[in-house]
């Protein structure tokens, strides 16, 4: 058989679906219990970031202002 027949038809369609159908039933999805967890944690780390690059910032501005600000007096 060559290969342009193993590549055509409605056989490929139905390999196709049985291989997508075997690795999905392989998916083992979290508890609702769980997801939730992940979720509160994902958003409290996102908000602590979120505050340290804040903050950072603050302050880095704060003291490149204060170098300018020196700079320009002399």
């Amino acid at each position: 058989m060559s290969d342009e027949k193993k590549t055509k038809g409605p056989n490929v369609i139905k390999r196709t679906y049985r291989t997508y159908h075997a690795e999905y039933s392989k998916i083992v999805w979290p508890s609702r219990e769980t997801l939730i967890k992940h979720t509160v944690t994902v958003i409290f780390v996102s908000l602590l970031f979120g505050a340290y690059i804040a903050l950072t910032d603050g302050v880095l501005g704060a003291l490149f202002s204060q170098f300018v600000s020196l700079v320009t007096r002399s």
